[in-house]
Formats: structure tokens, C-alpha cells, sequence
């Protein structure tokens, strides 16, 4: 039986779990005190922070907040960085750390040396794309390149960069899951440390009441998720469901939350004649695309649907192939974005705002004293 399953299950996990879980809590505690109290020290960046991260293993969605944030805070005038750990990266001597991934026009490499996520937001944002093993080190290239903002994605338990934005992201239908740590749950540290984010969102139709409770008065936003349509990889053409009317298709995805791609397409009315999950960040090699092609001949299907995440990593597939577009859209867009630039320093838009007042005010001062 798989870790996750027994994670939802209703019975206490075995007590071996349990205690490796115990240990593991503490020691996670243990080392987020000892940052707190400065017995361990941060280093602080030469531009603002801003890290999206979660308290769980796999999909909360930081991803899609990390590209929103990039692409939000550019029109406010900052010009932003992300800045990933790059998750199953190959590493090459050619391509020494840290990696430029994106210089805003696209992915400058393939997605077996940045990985699948940076791959994907290079295709989705303008802003540079960094990865690196150290987050500093990224950082300031990110700062060297012309970066005057990073965004950290999955980094909050990169404890060792200081930031001044700290979100958390949960997913609504399971967001703490069985509220145990790893491996007895799917917590990467206790609940607790939620008290160290400036701020929470929830991706889902609704908002758990116990999330409620963690927040502690803390802003809390919903992302609503959002399935727009369907894209041809190959020429970018966007395309409705419509596309798929009549038309037999099978669906597979490998990201963390199968379930969540399913509700997305059910959401547009398209039911797969069947539907297969791999293991997240899969790395698609011939076993997994001997599958695909007997997928569609034993199913009659004439095309595949897929995640753009996954796409990335078949740009060579000969089958067709579709992308289901999907992400979460902040219910209160505006509200976030008002809430993270208050906890940053003087930011573009708020110098810009202060410079033409001061010119109005100088304006207002010289009629007053009339001419010279």
C-alpha cells in the first residue's frame, strides 16, 4: 500500500510511521526554533524576498501563485525574479549553477536541466527564471541579471534566506491531510510552523474551517480552481472543449494531484475514455510512452490529453496531443497583491506614487509663492 493512501485512511497510522513521524516533527521544529530565536542565521538577500511554499508534500499549487505573482507584480512595475530549487534537475558541467532557465522569452534550455515546473513558467512568464541549489546564490544573480524582486518557489522550509513575504499554500480538500508528519502523514513539519507565513491561500472551492482557525486572524484568500480550455502544444493554437466533441480522447497526467486534473476536466464536460496517473514530475521515458501509445490503440482514442506540466517533457511525442490549460485565479486579486507589497519595502509603483507627490506638492508650493 502507497504512503498517501494510508494517509487518508481513517485508522491511525502504523506505529512505526508514527514515531518516525514524531522524531522527524521535532527535529523540524527544533531547527525552525533555533532561526527564530537567531541561534541560526539567515542571510538576507540584496533584493525583497517573497517565498510561496507549503507545510505538505506535493500539489498546493505554488507553481501557478509563483507565474501569477511574476506576472502581477511586473505590471505594478517591479521586475521579478523566480527562483527554484529546480526538482529533479540533471546536473551538467556545461550548464554551471545557478542555471538561467528563462531570460523572459522562453525556456534557454531543455527541461532535463532546469526541471518540468521551471520549464513550465518559463513558457507562462516573462520574468527571469532562475534555479539553484543554494536560493541565495540564485537570488543574487537573479539581482546581478536586473532582478529588483525574487520569488521563491517552494521555499518555505528554506529557512536559511530571509524573506519579507512568507505565503502558504493549501489545497482546500486536503489541506493538512491526516495533520501527522512525514512519513505517518503528508505534513513536512508540524502545523505550528504555519505561524511563521504572513499570509494563507487556499486552492479549492471553498475554504476549510480549520484553515480558519490556522490563519489566527492572518489574511486568507481563495484561489478558485479554473480550467479555461484546451491548447495545441505543437502550433499554441488555443482551442474550447468544444474541440473534443465527438471526439474520443484519453487523459494522463503526472503531477501530485490526479484528482485535481480530473475535477478540471469534468468541470468542462470532457470525460476521457480513460484516464492514467503517473508518479509526479514522471520523466516520461519509452516505458511510459510505449504505455501512452497502446493507450490510445486499445482504447480507440484518437488524441491524448494532458497537463501543461507534463507537456513539456513530450514535446517529441508523435501522438496528438492536447493541453487541458488550468490554473487558480485569487478571488480577490487586487486585496493579495495590496496585502504582499505592504510587507515589502519601498517597492517601483509606491517610489513612483511618493515622486509625483512630491512634484505636486513642490508644483502646489511654487504657484503659492507666485513667480520669482
Amino acid at each position: 500500500m502507497r504512503l498517501e493512501e494510508l494517509w487518508s485512511r481513517d485508522a491511525p497510522p502504523p506505529a512505526l510511521l508514527n514515531t518516525l513521524g514524531r522524531i522527524w516533527g521535532a527535529v523540524a521544529a527544533r531547527r525552525r526554533e533555533l532561526y527564530r530565536k537567531g541561534a541560526l542565521r539567515r542571510r538576507k538577500a540584496p533584493v525583497p524576498v517573497i517565498s510561496v511554499g507549503n507545510l505538505t508534500v506535493g500539489g498546493s499549487g505554488k507553481t501557478p501563485m509563483c507565474v501569477f505573482l511574476a506576472n502581477a507584480l511586473s505590471r505594478r512595475g517591479w521586475t521579478p525574479a523566480i527562483v527554484s530549487r529546480g526538482y529533479g534537475r540533471k546536473r551538467s558541467m556545461a550548464v554551471p549553477d545557478p542555471v538561467l532557465v528563462s531570460a523572459g522569452d522562453g525556456p534557454l534550455i531543455p527541461w532535463e536541466l532546469s526541471g518540468d515546473e521551471p520549464c513550465l513558467m518559463a513558457g507562462e512568464t516573462r520574468a527571469l527564471i532562475l534555479c539553484s541549489r543554494d536560493r541565495l546564490t540564485g537570488v543574487r544573480e537573479a539581482a546581478r541579471l536586473g532582478a529588483d524582486l525574487a520569488i521563491l518557489d517552494d521555499g518555505f522550509q528554506h529557512l536559511r534566506l530571509a524573506r519579507d513575504v512568507d505565503i502558504l499554500m493549501f489545497q482546500a480538500d486536503s489541506h493538512l491531510g491526516n495533520g501527522l508528519v512525514l512519513p505517518a502523514g503528508p505534513l513536512r513539519e508540524p502545523p505550528a510552523a504555519s505561524g511563521d507565513a504572513h499570509l494563507l491561500c487556499s486552492v479549492g472551492r471553498h475554504i476549510h474551517p480549520s484553515l480558519e482557525r490556522l490563519a489566527c486572524g492572518r489574511p486568507l484568500f481563495r484561489l478558485r480552481p479554473e480550467a479555461t480550455g484546451l491548447r495545441n502544444p505543437r502550433t499554441g493554437a488555443s482551442l474550447g472543449p468544444a474541440a473534443l466533441a465527438g471526439v474520443k480522447f484519453s487523459a494522463f497526467c503526472g503531477i501530485a494531484s490526479p484528482r485535481g486534473f480530473r475535477k478540471a476536466l469534468a468541470s468542462l464536460g470532457l470525460v476521457p475514455a480513460a484516464f492514467k496517473a503517473f508518479p509526479d514530475h514522471c520523466p516520461y521515458g519509452p516505458a511510459e510512452r510505449d504505455f501512452l501509445g497502446k493507450l490510445l490503440r486499445f482504447t480507440g482514442s484518437r488524441v491524448l490529453l494532458t497537463t501543461a506540466k507534463d507537456a513539456v517533457k513530450l514535446r517529441d511525442l508523435r501522438a496528438p496531443l492536447l493541453i487541458l490549460e488550468a490554473a487558480p485565479v485569487p478571488d480577490e486579486p487586487e486585496a493579495l497583491l495590496d496585502a504582499i507589497e505592504a510587507l515589502l519595502p519601498a517597492g517601483p509603483r509606491r517610489e513612483a506614487g511618493q515622486d509625483a507627490a512630491e512634484a505636486a506638492r513642490a508644483g502646489a508650493s511654487r504657484r503659492e509663492d507666485g513667480p520669482s
